[in-house]
This record gives C-alpha cells, structure tokens and sequence, in this order.
C-alpha cells in the first residue's frame, strides 16, 4: 500500500503538524486523531487496515492528521484564551494548508475532500465542514464529542471570547452560523453521526449535535451501533469503513 508522511509548521501552534497519507487512488479522506494523538495512529490502532478493501482497490485515499490543537485543549495549564487560539489557527490551517496540500498529491484542483474523525477527532471534522463546505463534501463523527465549551473554561478569568468559545466549538458554530451562501452550501453537505449504545460512549453528544444539524436544515444521518459495540478503536474499525462506503 503507497504510503507518505510531511509535516508543516503553522503558527501559533506549539508543534509542527504532520500528515500521513495512505493510498494510491480515489477519493480523499480526511481523518483526524480522537485525542490529540499523532498521524500514525489510525495505523497503530488497525484503522487503516480496516479501511484496506477500499484503499487498495482505489476507492479512498487516507489523509491522517496530527491533533496538534487538541493536545492544547486538553493541557491543563494552558489559558483558555490560548486554546481557542491553537484551535482557530488548525482550523485555520485545515482550509488554507491541508485542503490545497491533498489537491496538490491528488493532482486535482478540484476534488472535493470528506473529513472523518472519532471521539474529539469529530470535532476537528465537522469544524472543517462548518469552514469549508466549498472544500468538503461531508463529514463524518464517530463517538463524537462536540461541545468543546468544557475545555475552554476551565482555567481561571477567561476573556469573554474565551468563555463563549462558539467559533472552534462546532455545536455552538452550527448554531451560530447566519443565512447565506455558506449555510445553503452546508445544506447540500450530507453529515453522518454514528457512536454506539456501550459502554463510555455518549449517545447524547450525538443526538445533540445532530438536532444543532437539523434546526439549520443541514441533512444529518444518525446512526447507534447497539450495546454490544463500546467506546473505542475496536468498534470504530468496523464503523468507518461501513460508514465511508456509503459516500462512495
């Protein structure tokens, strides 16, 4: 299987972000980290062979992404004023770096990119539809966690942007986002959130992004793995790859 690692240094961000492509063909699959992990995890943790079938017939190819932001918001000691600046400039980035960087391996000035990710990884894909519906064509969150508001407010005295934290919180930026040409292009963007009914996942985060989804008119599809399935890699490797396929 063609594989292929880069790193690119964004600013205001503590460290460099690397990037690590899995395929040959097809269409372009962004994942993002579940916790502030690094590129190779998606490969460690047997995702990226779940997802062989559809890399190595050139169906998909895989884009994992460093969760450099995340690993800010999660650091106990880091102000929340800085999190939410860490969070904005991957965000940033994400529209401006990555999307023209995956076109460019891609050899296409065109193509239209689906973001995927699991746990706090969801939250990462679904900001960068909420930013690029010209650039993503959907997104997909897995045992997602989409309220960030609980990280951006836990340090002492936060500035007031800090506090409502609704511009790198995709619940509160869906809700937010006002009529215009973004929001009806999001409308034509299909979401899908899935997660399980077991142990440590947390349908209510799902049912509620999703219901943030449906009252601005953006399709949304919710799908609950039953309680023989569990928080965790092993019951995201059987869920992506379903999952991606129906994009196809």
């Amino acid at each position: 299987m063609s594989k292929n690692s880069w790193s690119f240094s964004v600013p205001r961000l503590p460290a460099p972000i690397r990037v690590t492509r899995w395929g040959h063909f097809g269409l372009p699959v962004v994942l993002f980290t579940s916790a502030g992990g690094d590129s190779l995890e998606a490969e460690r943790l047997h995702i990226i062979s779940a997802l062989a079938p559809l890399l190595d017939s050139g169906r998909i190819k895989v884009y994992a992404v460093d969760g450099t932001a995340m690993r800010v918001l999660l650091a106990g000691t880091v102000a929340p004023d800085a999190r939410i600046q860490a969070l904005n400039a991957f965000d940033e980035w994400v529209v401006s770096g990555l999307a023209t960087h995956v076109r460019r391996d891609c050899e296409s000035e065109t193509v239209e990119l689906l973001a995927c990710g699991c746990a706090l990884g969801a939250a990462s894909a679904m900001q960068a539809l909420l930013r690029a519906p010209q650039l993503f064509r959907g997104a997909i969150g897995l045992s997602g966690t989409y309220d960030l508001r609980a990280w951006l407010t836990a340090a002492p005295a936060p500035s007031a942007e800090a506090a409502d934290g609704a511009g790198v919180s995709p619940l509160e930026g869906f809700a937010r986002l006002p009529e215009g040409a973004p929001l009806a292009q999001l409308r034509r963007r299909p979401v899908t959130l899935a997660c399980t009914a077991g142990d440590y996942d947390d349908p209510g985060a799902t049912q509620a992004m999703a219901q943030a989804l449906r009252a601005r008119g953006i399709r949304v599809r919710t799908d609950v793995w039953g309680p023989g399935f569990h928080f965790g890699f092993s019951s995201w490797c059987q869920m992506l790859p379903r999952l991606v396929g129906d994009c196809l």
